[in-house]
């Protein structure tokens, strides 16, 4: 059908064509037949046989189909709106349909459609002014009035008669003059006189007087409309009740002075900034606090470079990471921001600041910034002693805890060399990247055969420093002549210098660029006068300073002494070791003639019994003289020889079967003469038989020394001698009632060479405890002493019943 119509209706077609409307003819269902253009977007012949619904928005479907139904059902024309989305655009579309009969039905439908978008807007936008309008003037309270020049004629309406307080409108403008306040009457008048003239109406604030007797403050404008001849014939214009803004204005007044005067007296420093950043004012603590005059100030931002702010780091503080900049950009308050800002003359000034957002009503940016501050540079310089004084504190406890420990390591043992080993390797990486400690060899050299410990943390470069030390040794003497004028050197170079090569290390060694340091310390080592050798600190990258120069000085001192103890132990093993030898020596050398001596004075002894009367008499008592000090001299040898035995590690033990009771007596009948010289009688409590396997010469040994020390110090008094069983011992005690020992003396009388009281007053070596205690240990036993000053001292013996069954050999003691 619509190819035919085409056909016999060219002209019609072509007149649709060129209609500024959107013709459209489709079937009943909504199938595209024809259309005389198209969006600019879609082709024509992508759109003849496709839906009408395609092409419009969803929200629309239903009035369209509803449209269409009523159109074929009844023949009738109709219309509707729709919206037809074209992409991202939207547009509002009037369209009428008409039906196409044929037969007497509808076949086809025609749409005009009328673009109407820009017209439905513009009656909104219309309405929304008008709304927005009449909501205006209602909400804030403005009262209309017009003036008719030519007649005086004025009209109000009701907002005008209730800001006046009126009950009614004024019947002309002489009438409203009236009610102007008396000081502002003449103002008024003038104003609009002028308009009136000039066709210019000023704006107005002046003051009504109410009948009751109110004053009202109102703010009035008005315009001047002319006529054709140019002359004003009409004021209009609008009153507003601004008594409450005057009232609050005269409040801000008052609060604004109090501010001002609260701001100018605080200590701290007050800046308000806009919202483009600029200062709008300060006070004067400001201006203290940042050494700028208020004119200075005016107008910078935190963007000018020169406020020369930092961090506490010293960083630059950019201008755009200012608290009150980032107030300003993000809304956000920043509080307790450190800054230091240097004044002009180039002192730094440490602030901490706050910064607070201030909004007008309804607005979501910060319309200004206020920041305050105050001056805590005195805080920081606090802070920072303090931060010195912890650093201070830490690097000294970091030293004495290092001194500590090195003192502790050398300590340790008597091998030094194995200690220093210690010391370099707990030095590093700590108190420096290297440490070396070199010893004088016995030439007074660094040859190659002197000792040296180093320390690294790199075992290849000292495997390799110690064969050059060996291969080279100092063989240009630069260490030794450091260290043999006592010379202390101290090397820091700076960074951006030549790091040197440590002193006694060629330069052309494969090895001087690995011991290339930027720091060094060079510290003799002395000793009571003497030079011992060098210790050398150094560091690859850190710099030393005075602390590292005094812990290298405090670490050479204590190493220096080691040393010295070490040799002087070294120089007293060997003294001990002579004495010993000596005594073995002078002992044997002694005895040898003192056995025959003692031979012959006994058989002097024998001659003189039976001879003369004279003989007795005179030189018996003689001989018998002879005979005690010979024998005296005989014990106080066999005593060296006994400390020769025991400290060169050649003292034997013969345990047999025995009677330690029958062995007590038997000594004690040996000392009779010399208990009755004393005056000491002898009191036994022990049974009749005490067996055990001991040996006999050093048990007798034992017995013989406590009872002769016993009768030495027991001043003329009785002693007690008591032997008791037990299951595995048995216990010798030995009890005088003579000068005794103080608490401090006790443990000393056991030493060699040690007793209580002075020589002077009692004879002997001072071995006789010292060789009971080393017999009773070897036998596996202890002897220990209980006494008091003037009250007299018991000795005891543990031994076991079972002295060692082979030849027991007792370790050397201690010197």
């Amino acid at each position: 059908m619509f190819t035919e119509l085409e056909r016999v209706s060219p002209f019609l077609f072509s007149l649709l064509e060129n209609s500024p409307d959107y013709v459209t003819m489709i079937s009943p269902e909504g199938i595209i037949r024809f259309t005389n253009r198209t969006h600019p977007r879609f082709a024509m012949i992508g759109l003849i046989g496709d839906s009408v619904f395609s092409y419009l928005a969803p929200e629309s479907h239903e009035v369209a189909r509803a449209c269409f139904r009523r159109v074929v059902e009844t023949g009738e024309p109709g219309f509707f709106e729709a919206l037809v989305r074209v992409g991202s655009d939207v547009r509002r579309y009037h369209t009428r349909v008409g039906p196409v009969q044929s037969g007497g039905r509808v076949v086809a439908l025609t749409l005009i459609s009328s673009d109407v978008t820009e017209r439905v807007e513009m009656a909104q936008r219309l309405r929304e002014q008008r709304d927005t309008l009449e909501f205006a003037a209602a909400a804030t309270g403005l009262g209309l009035w017009h003036l008719d020049v030519r007649t005086r004629e004025l009209v109000w309406d009701d907002e005008m008669i209730r800001i006046h307080g009126r009950g009614v409108a004024p019947r002309d403008y002489t009438a409203v003059l009236d009610w102007v306040h008396p000081e502002d009457r003449a103002r008024v008048d003038a104003n609009v006189r002028d308009s009136l003239t000039t066709g210019t109406f000023q704006d107005l604030e002046y003051r009504v007087v109410r009948p009751d007797g109110g004053v009202v403050w109102v703010f009035a404008r008005g315009k001047a409309l002319r006529g054709e001849d140019g002359q004003v014939t009409r004021l209009l214009g609008g009153v507003l009740d601004i008594s409450e803004r005057r009232r609050s204005e005269e409040a801000l007044r008052a609060s604004e002075e109090r501010y001002r005067t609260s701001i100018a007296a605080l200590e701290e420093g007050i800046v308000l900034q806009s919202r483009d950043g600029t200062i709008h004012t300060c006070n004067a603590s400001a201006e203290r606090l940042l050494g700028l005059t208020r004119d200075q100030m005016l107008g910078r931002t935190s963007l000018d470079p020169r406020w020369r702010a930092v961090h506490e780091d010293g960083a630059p503080f950019p201008g755009h990471t200012h608290p009150s900049y980032t107030t300003l950009m993000s809304g956000e308050p920043r509080s307790g921001v450190i800054m230091g800002v240097h004044k002009p003359e180039g002192q730094l000034t440490w602030i901490s600041i706050n910064s607070r957002p201030l909004y007008l009503a309804g607005s979501q940016q910060p319309s200004a910034v206020v920041t305050s501050f105050f001056d805590i540079t005195a805080r920081k310089h606090a802070e920072a002693e303090n931060e010195r004084l912890l650093r201070v504190e830490r690097a000294a406890r970091r030293r004495a805890v290092l001194l500590a420990e090195t003192s502790k390591l050398l300590a340790a043992s008597l091998d030094v060399f194995a200690s220093l080993e210690e010391v370099v390797r707990r030095l590093v990486p700590e108190a420096a990247d290297l440490a070396v400690v070199k010893l004088l060899d016995e030439h007074g050299a660094f040859g190659p055969e002197h000792a040296v410990a180093i320390a690294t943390g790199d075992a290849d470069l000292e495997a390799s420093y110690l064969e050059l030390a060996r291969r080279r040794g100092d063989d240009r003497g630069e260490l030794l002549a450091l260290v043999r004028h006592g010379e202390v050197r101290f090397t820091v170079v700076q960074i951006d210098g030549e790091t040197p090569v440590l002193p006694g290390v060629p330069k052309g060694e494969h090895l001087a660029e690995r011991l290339r340091h930027r720091s060094s310390v060079l510290v003799p080592l002395t000793a009571r006068a003497e030079q011992l050798g060098v210790l050398v600190l150094g560091g690859r990258t850190r710099a030393f300073d005075a602390d590292d120069l005094a812990l290298a000085e405090e670490l050479a001192l204590r190493i220096a002494q080691s040393l010295d103890v070490a040799r002087l132990y070294r120089d007293m093993q060997t003294a001990l070791h002579k004495r010993d030898e000596f005594i073995a020596v002078a002992s044997h050398e002694l005895r040898t003639p003192l056995t025959p001596l003692m031979l012959q004075l006994g058989r002097l002894e024998q001659l003189c019994r039976g001879r003369s009367e004279l003989a007795t008499a005179v030189a018996a008592p003689k001989l018998h003289t002879i005979v005690r000090q010979t024998e005296r001299l005989h014990r106080l040898i066999e005593e060296l020889l006994d400390v020769s035995q025991i400290t060169g590690g050649r003292f034997h033990l013969e345990p047999e079967a025995l009677d330690l009771a029958a062995l007590v007596r038997e000594t004690i009948d040996g000392f009779a003469e010399r208990l009755e010289r004393a005056g000491c009688p002898v009191r036994l409590d022990m049974p009749a038989r005490l067996e055990g396997r001991w040996d006999r010469t050093r048990l007798e040994q034992i017995v013989s020394n406590l009872l002769a020390n016993a009768m030495k110090y027991g001043a003329g008094k009785p002693i007690d001698i008591s032997l008791a069983a037990q299951p595995d011992c048995v216990l010798l005690s030995v009890r005088d009632r003579g000068i005794g020992i103080s608490l401090k003396d006790q443990a000393r009388v056991f030493q060699r060479f040690e007793r209580a009281v002075s020589g002077r007053h009692y004879g002997g070596f001072g071995l006789g405890l010292w060789v009971t205690r080393h017999v009773a240990e070897a036998m596996g036993g202890s002897v220990t002493v209980e006494s008091a000053p003037d009250v007299g001292s018991t000795f005891r013996v543990r031994l076991p019943r079972q002295a060692p069954t082979a030849a027991a050999q007792l370790a050397p003691p201690p010197p």
